[in-house]
């Protein structure tokens, strides 16, 4: 079926899958946030698509959430996304994993001036973007991040906009002061961020890489070891 995408996303504690069908049909599912996606996130594709009437051979492009969060979920989500494309040999875009979880929050509660989604960084440090509601409907640019910042910061500059929404991707992550919405349904926040795919390139799929903002995560194994 022409214009099917399926979105992927493994940056919290959940799995979640969303597909849009040609015809606007839109089937979504997520773990119960385990964070066992290298278990389940190939079934739960393959129960979307089924469910969906669809095979991956006949989606127009694939697109996959780049964080930041969880480093082992970013790499079990991105490798998979990228062997799937690669065989139904359609192109691979990535989004803002953030910005995703943004979008369905704004379209799910349109009082909301603006949403804040955060989500653990550890060493008492968060990640964290702020993303204001645009009157024009041009989408969700965010306002500040996604960065780093110390959980001791929350309460200054972007972070303290009053009657925003605090969003995570991670089902029992908890800020103190903090009203949390955890959400499963990045992937569908996926499919309306999505920029119009061009042709198939297995050289952009093997460049893809996922946002992970703090640079030692990026690292080797032996650039670890050797300190650079």
């Amino acid at each position: 079926m022409s214009g099917a995408l399926l979105a992927i996303d493994t940056s919290g504690s959940f799995c979640s899958i969303a597909l849009r069908r040609g015809d606007g049909v839109t089937v979504e599912r997520a773990s119960s946030g385990e964070g066992d996606h290298f278990e389940r996130l190939p079934d739960l594709v393959a129960e979307t698509l089924r469910e969906g009437q669809l095979s991956a051979c006949d989606l127009s492009a694939i697109v996959v959430g780049l964080g930041p969060g969880s480093f082992t979920g970013l790499r079990i989500g991105l490798s998979y996304a990228k062997g799937l494309a690669t065989a139904a040999r359609v192109p691979l875009l990535g989004v803002s994993s953030f910005e995703a979880l943004a979008a369905v929050a704004l379209a799910e509660r349109p009082e909301l001036p603006g949403v804040v989604v955060v989500s653990d960084a550890r060493r008492e440090e968060v990640f964290v973007a702020a993303y204001q509601r645009q009157v024009n409907g041009g989408g969700v640019p965010a306002l500040a991040g996604p960065t780093i910042v110390a959980v001791s910061a929350l309460g200054e500059g972007p972070w303290a906009s009053a009657g925003w929404g605090w969003y995570s991707p991670q089902r029992d992550f908890t800020l103190s002061g903090r009203v949390l919405s955890v959400s499963p349904s990045a992937a569908r926040g996926l499919l309306s961020c999505t920029p119009p795919p061009g042709a198939f390139s297995l050289s952009e799929i093997a460049a893809l890489e996922p946002s992970y903002l703090r640079a030692v995560a990026a690292k080797t194994i032996e650039e670890r070891r050797l300190g650079a």
